[in-house]
């Protein structure tokens, strides 16, 4: 498949100016369709690339085996520096075992550099040299994250407000997940709860109560990549989509990953409407609000942030979820505190594997999208399994059952390759 890579630096701006101009000049005359990429978590050009490789080679077999009467695809894929310390190593992360042990270097040194002080930068490195931190330390490492993960917070509910002892909580309860524990009103241990809500305890090791520090980082750079997803795609992608939707006439097929869904979702619905509609949009695990399409969020008045996207694309938005996606499914809503990530408290739906979405956090590629006329698909079809979906603005395929999707960068699978292949048949 012809293949392009275009790349864009932390605030959108394109650093590979003349590969964006000849892919346009190839195009502008071109009618087989474009396939439209953004990657999620990706540490370096490199890893983009493999994923890239290995979702192609998933659907290349699809297309072989199921063949569409169209000529042979045109693939587009953006590169934009996306370091996160994920709560599991994605297979597309060559450095994983490495940032497991948080020795990757661009991650703390992206997060460091946001504290106000170089004190402060100097007891950030001296906190995460151990493995393990006390109480007292926790506190202290909370108070140093906080002006990276809720700068300048309004007061608004409880689990919103920027507060030193709402952080520490959520380090705790990422912790209590990661180890499979649950965190409930039962448990009994020396500390007790922060805030008196059942959140946050401290597990007891070998006698010592301890939190593991990189939870604290994890929580920082989810902020980080998130915020700089949603930047890159409204300032720097969404030029170039609307460049490629005014210059060629081709059918355009959006694809996002992860954090890579908002980069596509803020590309497209940011600034001027395009002048034609993008064909169709698949969402794979994507690290969104689930109620981003809602038609109404409570306390705000207002629709889900990205419900306008119903009318930039022609076809419904296909989005993946999974109860394997430890990330997504256990750990974004724990990590999330922001006024602005808040969604409706419970939306009633039809039970799927993944289950129903736990508080207003959930994310949408851990439980599914909610009251916004979706239709729930569970399980994701295998190749040659086709889906009807009268009217649905939105189809959420659920790839629980049998680890059809087993991870949050398990998103190169024949499953995921039919999904893009029944968007661009139609």
């Amino acid at each position: 498949m012809e293949s392009w890579l275009i790349r864009f630096d932390k605030d959108g701006a394109c650093t590979s100016p003349k590969t964006r101009d000849a892919l346009l000049t190839r195009i502008a005359d071109r009618q087989q369709p474009i396939i439209f990429f953004s990657h999620g978590w990706n540490n370096d050009f490199a890893d983009a690339v493999d994923l890239y490789r290995r979702f192609l080679s998933d659907f290349e077999r699809v297309i072989a085996a199921h063949p569409i009467g169209h000529g042979p695809a045109i693939f587009v894929g953006v590169s934009w520096p996306s370091i996160w310390l994920p709560s599991e190593p994605g297979p597309q992360m060559a450095a994983a075992s490495d940032l497991q042990m948080l020795t990757n270097e661009a991650v703390l040194q992206e997060v460091a550099g946001l504290l106000p002080s170089t004190a402060d930068r100097a007891r950030l490195y001296e906190l995460l040299e151990v493995n393990k931190i006390d109480l007292t330390e926790a506190r202290e490492l909370a108070r140093l994250v906080k002006p990276i993960i809720i700068p300048d917070q309004p007061e608004g509910v409880k689990e919103a407000q920027a507060k030193e002892d709402n952080i520490l909580a959520a380090i705790k309860d990422i912790q209590l997940a990661s180890e499979g524990e649950a965190s409930t009103d039962d448990d009994i241990d020396a500390i007790g709860t922060v805030d008196g809500s059942g959140r946050g305890r401290i597990r007891a090791a070998g006698g010592l109560e301890y939190l593991d520090p990189r939870n604290a980082i994890r929580m920082a750079s989810l902020y980080i990549m998130k915020d700089r997803a949603g930047k890159v795609g409204a300032n720097g992608i969404a030029t170039l989509l609307r460049e490629m939707l005014t210059g060629c006439p081709a059918p355009i097929h959006g694809v996002g990953h992860s954090f890579g869904c908002k980069v596509m979702l803020s590309a497209l619905v940011a600034g001027s409407r395009p002048t034609r509609r993008m064909k169709s949009l698949l969402l794979l695990q994507p690290a969104i609000s689930y109620l981003s399409f809602a038609t109404h969020i409570p306390g705000r008045d207002a629709p889900g942030g990205y419900r306008d996207a119903f009318d930039l694309v022609e076809t419904p938005i296909f989005s993946t979820y999974s109860a394997a996606d430890i990330p997504l499914h256990a750990i974004y809503h724990l990590a999330l505190l922001r006024q602005k990530d808040l969604g409706e408290l419970q939306i009633a739906a039809p039970p799927t594997t993944a289950g129903s979405p736990p508080s207003v956090y959930a994310a949408l590629g851990g439980y599914g999208p909610r009251d916004a006329a979706e239709q729930l698909v569970d399980p994701i079809p295998l190749p040659g399994e086709h889906v009807d979906y009268p009217n649905a603005p939105i189809v959420g395929f659920d790839g629980s059952a049998g680890n059809r999707i087993d991870a949050h960068g398990g998103i190169a699978n024949p499953s995921t390759a039919w999904l893009l292949r029944e968007q661009m048949s139609r």
